[in-house]
């Protein structure tokens, strides 16, 4: 909104002209110099005063005496150069003099527009630094956070430290004091008729536990003495029961009358079962070479077709070991696959 305009002042030309005052010959007034005339300043507020008491018979003051007002003639002000045009900024100037006594009230500042709702508060720009000045020191990098330090393995056990907790140390001499007196099964936890997979599953699981290699730092000798028999007692069981001959002959050992002294798979056990599979084998072909031979070779003439040629081998065999039962039923087999194709050749004959 513009601020409002003081209202048209007029001028001195047009205003009337008092009446000529009679001058005496002794009466000549004296013209002061004209002045721009200076606002008057407010006077600074008072406290209220309190009233003097007059004092007894004073007179009152009576009215003011009026002087005679001067005539002033037009007065022409001095030519004004022009000024330089100057960034528009309000200032306090005096407003110019019209007449004696009359002066222009000065031209209130423009009021600012109220903000509008919503509008949001401008911010300052940081000042600009002049050329030449000294540059503000540069803030050093920020590192970037480092990562937690991964936490450290726990150290190892110190020589002569604990390995062993006291539960394992209760079993381990529970066990190594009845060795003498546990057969291989039981010595592993399983039962007699155990399949292959669940020996080698129970083996794992010791090996797993007490292995010599978890204990080395033992500074009880006595505790790395047990630990070495068990696991010695361990792999041994594994040994024997894991091959089916070796197992067949421990678990009729173990049934016997000699069940104590037969509880470990000595070198002498590995002879006798070795002495034991021999014989068996050869119970099973012949004990005598010249019968073996032909007994193995009948048993090639019966995969080949010819039943009459393993009959005749048979019974060669027989006659070097006529009590031989696999013989006999060799002979037998052979016999009767003779006998249908004989019976199959005869149906194609013609009649």
């Amino acid at each position: 909104m513009p601020p409002a305009m003081p209202p048209a002042v007029p001028s001195i030309a047009s205003m009337p002209t008092p009446p000529p005052v009679a001058r005496g010959p002794s009466a000549v007034p004296t013209m002061q110099p004209l002045s721009p005339a200076i606002p008057p300043v407010a006077p600074a507020a008072r406290p209220p005063s309190v009233p003097t008491l007059a004092p007894a018979g004073a007179r009152p003051p009576g009215p003011p005496v009026a002087r005679p007002i001067p005539t002033v003639g037009p007065v022409t002000p001095p030519p004004v150069a022009p000024r330089p045009p100057t960034p528009p900024a309000i200032s306090a100037t005096p407003p110019p003099v019209l007449a004696v006594g009359h002066v222009v009230p000065p031209i209130a500042p423009a009021t600012p527009a109220p903000p509008r709702p919503g509008n949001r508060p401008t911010t300052s720009l940081p000042a600009l630094a002049p050329a030449g000045s000294p540059r503000p020191p540069t803030p050093p990098p920020v590192a970037p956070p480092r990562p937690p330090a991964a936490s450290a393995p726990p150290p190892p056990a110190a020589a002569g430290g604990p390995a062993l907790s006291p539960e394992q140390i209760m079993d381990l001499e529970s066990r190594c004091a009845k060795l003498d007196q546990t057969d291989y099964f039981e010595l592993l936890g399983l039962e007699r008729t155990a399949a292959p997979g669940d020996i080698k599953k129970a083996f794992y699981k010791e090996s797993r536990v007490y292995h010599p290699d978890r204990f080395f730092q033992l500074e009880s000798k006595a505790l790395k003495d047990q630990v070495n028999e068990l696991y010695k007692r361990v792999t041994e069981a594994y040994y024997v029961l894991r091959d089916d001959t070796k197992r067949k002959k421990y678990l009729s050992d173990i049934a016997g009358p000699d069940r104590a002294q037969k509880l470990r798979f000595t070198d002498a056990s590995e002879s006798e079962t070795k002495a034991a599979a021999k014989k068996e084998q050869e119970e099973q072909i012949g004990t005598h070479p010249k019968g073996r031979q032909f007994y193995t070779q009948a048993q090639k003439d019966l995969e080949s077709g010819n039943p009459s040629a393993a009959e005749r081998n048979l019974k060669m065999a027989l006659t070097y070991e006529p009590s031989n039962a696999r013989y006999k039923e060799a002979l037998a087999e052979a016999q009767k696959q003779t006998a249908d194709k004989s019976k199959g050749d005869s149906s194609f004959k013609i009649r």
